[in-house]
């Protein structure tokens, strides 16, 4: 039962650390592009970088979020 807690809190804490990870992969990506063509195509592989950075936390947490719920059913 300990154990199960342990998990379950170490869990939630990860799951509000990709949370605010997320926050702030979105706020990058609300940025303006520059007007400077060469600084537009460094925003856009930052972006691009970020993008795939959200998809890979989204499915962690989606994996999270599982797992929390089986932990509720025990």
């Amino acid at each position: 039962m300990n154990d199960t807690k342990s998990t379950r809190e170490k869990l939630i804490g990860r799951r509000d650390e990709i949370n605010e990870q997320l926050n702030r992969v979105n706020d990058d990506l609300r940025i303006e592009l520059d007007r400077d063509g060469d600084e537009q195509a460094i925003q856009v592989e930052h972006d691009e970088v970020a993008i795939s950075m959200e998809n890979n936390l989204r499915r962690e947490l989606a994996v999270i979020e599982n797992e929390l719920l089986d932990l509720e059913s025990e």
